[in-house]
């Protein structure tokens, strides 16, 4: 019953840059909860990056509230190949530790697919644990069909959401991404 209340409370939305500070702490303690406090300081870097240069456009910011509580927060960011077709990766992606395994990450991550869909966005790509995102209709790609903006670590992780019926062939063309991702380190 409790879990059906939080799922139920839970109201998502677009957030702008003036909440970049707030966003890096949530990102950075979820982290360090979860990963230990070197990847709490590198993903919680990335997310005031990124959160700085939120416009709606390039970076999207989305995020799950539980009375005026941040509890989940995603970045949908633009990938640009020279491919005409629409990219987003998805990343990072957190939920307050004490809220996991209660489908709220499942539940924000679906609300960005519905916003990029609306948006007529083709596919969206993410780099993590391919048994948690396969529940969400992700499935596993290859570099070979749709390029990493770099080198990836763990390749098993490049996973595709097709958004739109557009037929996706090979691409040729290697994506530029957005500039707190141009790090190779994080890949």
């Amino acid at each position: 019953m409790i879990s059906f209340l939080f799922k139920k409370n839970i109201k998502f939305s677009l957030t702008k840059t003036h909440k970049a500070k707030s966003i890096q702490h949530f990102f950075k303690n979820v982290f360090t909860k979860s990963e230990g406090k070197k990847e709490g300081n590198v993903v919680g870097t990335l997310s005031f990056k990124l959160a700085k240069l939120i416009d709606e456009r390039n970076i999207i910011g989305i995020e799950g509230k539980i009375n005026n509580k941040i509890v989940a927060y995603i970045f949908l960011t633009k990938l640009s190949f020279k491919e005409d077709c629409l990219v987003y990766l998805l990343a990072p992606v957190a939920v307050d530790n004490k809220m996991q395994n209660k489908g709220i990450g499942k539940k924000i991550i679906k609300f960005g697919i519905r916003y990029l869909k609306q948006h007529k966005v083709d596919i969206l790509m993410t780099y993590g644990d391919p048994s948690y995102y396969s529940k969400i209709g992700f499935k596993k790609t290859k570099v070979s069909i749709i390029p990493a903006p770099y080198k990836l670590s763990q390749p098993i992780g490049w996973l595709i959401n097709k958004l739109s019926s557009k037929k996706i062939n090979k691409f040729k063309s290697k994506p530029n991404c957005v500039r707190p991702f141009r790090n190779k380190k994080l890949w």
